[in-house]
């Protein structure tokens, strides 16, 4: 009998690898195409060329045709998700958010980081630093300059979180002082107008530079301000860049190929990551994200009374900013969930409405 175990051993070993193909392959059975969501910015015959390395990559490492759908809105995109017109999509951080709220039917892969490894961003509250405001804790009735309603970063985020902390903004602060971008909200520090600003940025790298990228970033860079001129008082959690997102109900070992696909991209194919991943602050590769990462977007997505995603923040549903410009870029009403997404170029909105995706351009 003890002889008999090795041979045993050796015969389920080899029937094991004799079916591991066919095991392999099962959701091949099932799954005959890949179809690929993302917002049209150009024009579908151009971002589809221009996606053309990024889908080419993807059929190559799954063995299996890919298709690009674009779509002209995220309203669109999220429907055609939910749906199961498309299995996989690059989203905005918000539009996802909205997406699993609204299906519970989706999950995050993997977001491009940026080119210093970030995966996302910060809102902050900064105040001057030989101003009479040194601390939260010593600015009730203080002025804080905010920026658009609809803003992510320059608003949404730091007044939810705040609130959340005790210092609810409608109390706390003598005013909200409303700025147009967030360099007239820390100008507004210099002028008087303001006490405290909100403003964003990567808080990676060089301090002394206005850190690796954001707000701060720029106006030091061109000479506006000093970074010692400002003091960071307060800082919200991180919010994360958009994600390539798939529905659950994919197979796990497709789940698992793509993912290997997207984390090994920036090695094995720079071409198909610079194809899509062109934000100006790109570069840095995907990494593996899980729906935890987005629940400071998922704070600011309200369900409505039937308990799907509704209406979120006042007359928004928060749409996740352009890396390049994340406390200016418009929110979508749920609508029309149309903002850009975190990883993709500014001023690529796409327009509102509630078309469905157009046919798919490239197989």
């Amino acid at each position: 009998m003890p002889r008999a175990l090795p041979a045993l051993l050796i015969a389920m070993a080899a029937a094991i690898l004799a079916a591991g193909p066919a095991l392999a392959a099962g959701w091949q059975d099932d799954h005959k195409v890949l179809r690929v969501g993302y917002l049209a910015t150009d024009g579908a015959a151009y971002d589809a060329v221009r996606l053309e390395p990024f889908r080419a990559y993807l059929a190559q490492r799954l063995t299996l045709p890919v298709e690009l759908v674009p779509a002209t809105n995220y309203r669109a995109l999220i429907d055609a998700q939910a749906t199961d017109r498309v299995q996989y999509a690059i989203h905005s951080a918000t539009s996802y958010a909205t997406a699993a709220a609204t299906c519970h039917c989706i999950e995050p892969l993997a977001l491009p980081a940026a080119f210093d490894g970030a995966r996302g961003f910060y809102s902050v509250v900064v105040v001057r630093a030989d101003g009479a405001v040194a601390s939260l804790a010593d600015a009730k009735g203080a002025r804080l300059a905010v920026t658009a309603t609809d803003s992510i970063a320059g608003r949404l985020v730091p007044l939810e979180f705040l609130a959340r902390q005790g210092y609810d903004p409608d109390s706390y602060f003598s005013a909200l002082v409303e700025t147009a971008s967030p360099e007239d909200a820390i100008t507004a520090l210099f002028t008087g107008a303001a006490d405290l600003a909100v403003a964003w940025s990567s808080l990676t790298g060089d301090g002394a530079r206005g850190y690796d990228f954001g707000v701060l970033t720029r106006m030091v860079a061109a000479g506006i301000l000093a970074a010692d001129q400002l003091r960071v008082v307060w800082t919200s959690p991180l919010i994360p860049f958009g994600p390539h997102a798939v529905r659950s109900d994919l197979p796990d070992g497709l789940k698992g190929q793509l993912l290997s696909a997207l984390t090994d991209m920036a090695s094995s194919a720079p071409d198909a990551l610079d194809a899509v991943d062109r934000s100006s602050i790109g570069g840095g590769g995907f990494v593996a994200v899980d729906a935890n990462d987005y629940a400071v977007i998922d704070a600011l997505i309200a369900p409505d009374d039937s308990g799907t995603a509704g209406t979120g923040p006042p007359a928004a549903a928060a749409a996740a900013p352009d890396a390049a410009n994340p406390s200016q870029t418009p929110l979508a009403a749920p609508a029309a969930v149309n903002a850009n997404g975190s990883d993709a170029p500014a001023g690529a909105d796409a327009p509102a409405g509630a078309d469905a995706p157009a046919a798919p351009v490239s197989r």
